[in-house]
């Protein structure tokens, strides 16, 4: 996990277990990472918010391109 993503997080004032990150590899873009804080901030659950944003944005936008399949 990159330190600007960890930051975004700090800045926003949600913490990353709230998000539903543990622990991992950074698969997640900037861009998906921001849509996510900004549903958790609204009080949707974390698995709610994965989902809209993984939709909304599409694999191009939201996954780094190093882990497509």
């Amino acid at each position: 996990m990159s330190k600007e993503i960890r930051e975004l997080y700090r800045k926003a004032g949600v913490s990353m277990r709230r998000a539903g990150i543990k622990k991992g590899k950074g698969i997640h873009t900037k861009a998906a990472h921001s849509c996510v804080i900004s549903y958790v901030k609204k009080g949707m659950s974390a698995k709610e918010a994965w989902k809209r944003c993984m939709g909304g944005l599409g694999r191009n936008r939201a996954v780094k391109k190093s882990h497509w399949r």
